[in-house]
């Protein structure tokens, strides 16, 4: 990951609203655990994070969305929704919904004490593919433990509430929810982290969904070749995708928070695009940079300030030389448009 993305990752990981866990510390050991899985990992592409502005209903059909049948899109809907939580505890909210594609693609969906907060974590694998087993400290092997059925199903933890390896991941529990086809619940807030409450999640998990998800953006005139790789939606009008070339180099991120001052002081505006102020790596500035790509084959753009809306792209390799044709990164920004906070103006199309 390059330097941009990981301060990127440091601001999303800044305090949100109070918690009974420093949840920020707790995910980042829960990482370095999962790195250590014995198991075959599944591919991710990579992402771009950013703070969660909070939780919008949706309309009750995205047939009442007329965007739907006008401006055919050569990308089919990036997010379906394949789970949802039925129960949370009190307080929790669903915060992102998360797509990896790839060869073994995964979905997950987060929920936490409002904004910011992903300390609950839904994760389903591929038909065919097991969670890995943590590594417990000191590299230890870790072990399953047979749980109590969920919904007539297969159950173990991989870290039981109190039991090894808690002091870092406070629970993690999987479950064969279809023959062959696994969910894995984590959880790093130790206030929930009980046998109980988990397991009371996990039979509240809702399966099966086929709804095309609405966004709060819309972006034409993508270069041709490219593929979307990873696509969040924080449920507010926070959104990333990411995009790559089969075979290529080089990828494109799009981002779209809500905007932040803290943001903007970070990048340190060096020039304005349509009269908003913006940060262009293209620009003298003192940083931050895109890792070790030169800059000759990188560019990062961010535009503050749009429509209530931070807008922030970066582009390397192949599919920044292809934006080249139609106007660059500048030109790419000029044809992302945000819809606004209400989500009866939302698409379920934004890729077009």
């Amino acid at each position: 990951m390059n330097d941009l993305k990981e301060r990127l990752e440091g601001l999303a990981s800044a305090p949100g609203p109070a918690s009974a866990v420093d949840v920020a510390a707790a995910m980042a050991r829960g990482r370095r655990t999962r790195r250590a899985r014995k198991a075959a990992a599944v591919a991710v592409a990579a992402g771009v994070a950013a703070a969660v502005a909070g939780v919008a209903v949706l309309p009750s059909s995205h047939d009442e969305r007329p965007d739907k049948a006008v401006e055919p899109s050569r990308y089919p809907s990036p997010l379906i929704e394949k789970a949802r939580f039925g129960w949370l505890p009190p307080g929790f909210v669903r915060t992102r919904v998360t797509h990896d594609g790839g060869p073994h693609p995964v979905y997950k969906v987060n929920a936490g004490r409002g904004p910011q907060n992903l300390s609950i974590e839904l994760t389903l694998l591929p038909a065919g593919i097991r969670p890995g087993v943590p590594m417990l400290p000191g590299a230890r092997k870790g072990h399953l433990t047979k749980a109590a059925p969920v919904n007539g199903r297969p159950a173990y933890w991989s870290i039981k509430p109190g039991g090894p390896g808690s002091e870092q991941v406070p629970a993690e529990f999987r479950w064969e929810y279809r023959p062959k086809t696994w969910a894995l619940l984590s959880v790093n807030d130790r206030g929930v982290a009980d046998a109980a409450t988990v397991q009371r999640i996990a039979a509240g998990v809702r399966f099966g969904g086929d709804e095309p998800m609405a966004f709060p953006v819309r972006v034409t005139g993508l270069p041709q070749g490219l593929e979307a790789g990873r696509v969040w939606l924080g449920l507010g009008s926070d959104v990333c995708f990411s995009f790559g070339i089969p075979g290529g180099r080089g990828d494109l991120l799009i981002t779209m928070n809500t905007a932040s001052e803290r943001v903007r002081n970070f990048f340190k505006p060096n020039t304005s695009v349509d009269g908003h102020p913006a940060f262009d790596t293209r620009l003298p500035h003192p940083g931050p940079t895109i890792g070790r790509v030169p800059a000759s084959k990188s560019q990062s753009l961010h535009v503050f300030g749009v429509g209530g809306y931070d807008i922030a792209i970066e582009a390397t390799g192949e599919p920044l030389r292809r934006l080249q044709a139609d106007g660059g990164v500048t030109g790419l920004f000029r044809r992302i448009t945000p819809l606004g906070a209400d989500p009866a103006h939302w698409t379920t199309t934004p890729l077009r």
